[in-house]
């Protein structure tokens, strides 16, 4: 038992270690343009979102990923009321996870307030 408690509390670790090490990227912007992708493959219901000032690391702007993402329907409903109504928002999210369908830096996002 005592073996299998010290695996599991190293690779707890492990796993909360290197999120650690994620640069977290906050900006207040204003949303550009948003992209969505349909039967691109690893794409899939992937939304792309431009912004007005990114980043330096997300010179893009930020990306959601439809497959894992609990809170998209959430995000992606107030995505649509910040670009509509061209509302600044702050969007957060990761530079250590940049999206793969593009030349340009997206960071990933996984928080957005409407201001």
């Amino acid at each position: 038992m005592l073996h299998i408690s010290k695996s599991v509390l190293s690779f707890t670790l492990l796993v909360s270690s290197t999120s650690v090490f994620a640069d977290r990227i906050n900006v207040t912007t204003t949303i550009d343009a948003l992209y969505t992708y349909s039967e691109q493959g690893a794409f899939d219901g992937d939304v792309a979102i431009k912004i007005s000032n990114p980043p330096v690391g997300c010179e893009g702007g930020f990306w959601l990923r439809s497959a894992d993402t609990a809170g998209y329907k959430n995000i992606t409903s107030f995505l649509l009321s910040a670009y509509h109504a061209k509302s600044k928002v702050s969007l957060g999210g990761l530079s250590n996870e940049i999206w793969k369908g593009s030349g340009t830096n997206y960071c990933r996002l996984d928080q957005i307030s409407l201001n």
